[in-house]
């Protein structure tokens, strides 16, 4: 199903392309928004909000970046939400910075400005430092989103140390890694998922075999396989 939409013309997406730039302080941020071409149910679109990996150039991408990662894995994946997805471009060299914080949280009451969102469904995703930022978002804005999908990173603690506990997670979220993964251990996520659950946190973990860190297409089917649990978490 991914493969195949890959292949597809921009113009027959079931989604419109939009580039933004938005003076966020001092600095201009640039981000792309996917909105679909379908009417907007009464309630506004779903909201998903997709954090890009990160690159040895680090912060100072091209422009757009985001809309690359999400063309890679989260709208062949995730188009049947018919939700708009924002894919901001990171301003630094993490998405746990005060600084990118700070820049997603200007994008997305930007786009908000332009597009009626439904505020019980929203979802926060990302892979590698993306998916670092997706646990991130998740643990410290609530008020946000109703749901998380991290995926090849593990749950945050205080500060950058990778053996602090986990901050609380006050929603559900469905973590995918592979065994493969050669730059996060698989342990190391398994110890933050069993930390959130011991902390009553709802974490569902979707172990993958064979798929290696860099290979972000290979993350296609198992995220298009959360939809039902997207929609049940949304549902709450």
């Amino acid at each position: 199903m991914g493969r195949r939409l890959l292949t597809q013309r921009i113009d027959q997406l079931p989604v419109r392309m939009e580039q933004h730039e938005l003076l966020v302080g001092s600095n201009f941020v640039t981000y792309g928004t996917l909105v679909p071409k379908a009417a907007a149910p009464a309630a506004g679109h779903p909201l998903i909000v997709a954090l890009h990996y990160g690159t040895p150039e680090g912060p100072g991408l091209s422009p757009y970046f985001g809309l690359g990662y999400v063309g890679q894995l989260v709208l062949p994946a995730l188009q049947d939400l018919n939700a708009v997805i924002i894919a901001p471009d990171a301003p630094e060299a993490s998405w746990a910075h005060a600084g990118s914080e700070e820049a997603v949280l200007a994008v997305i009451a930007d786009v908000k400005k332009r597009v009626t969102i439904d505020a019980r469904r929203t979802l926060v995703t990302g892979f590698s430092l993306g998916g670092f930022g997706a646990w991130f978002f998740a643990q410290a804005h609530p008020e946000l989103f109703r749901a998380a999908i991290p995926m090849a990173a593990a749950p945050r603690g205080e500060g950058e140390d990778p053996e602090a506990p986990p901050r609380p997670l006050k929603m559900p979220a469905y973590a995918i890694h592979s065994r493969a993964d050669g730059t996060v251990p698989l342990a190391r996520v398994e110890r933050g998922v069993a930390a959130l659950r011991a902390q009553g946190g709802d974490v569902t973990l979707r172990i993958l075999d064979d798929i290696p860190h860099h290979l972000i297409p290979g993350y296609i089917d198992a995220l298009h396989e959360t939809l039902p649990w997207v929609q049940k978490a949304w549902a709450r």
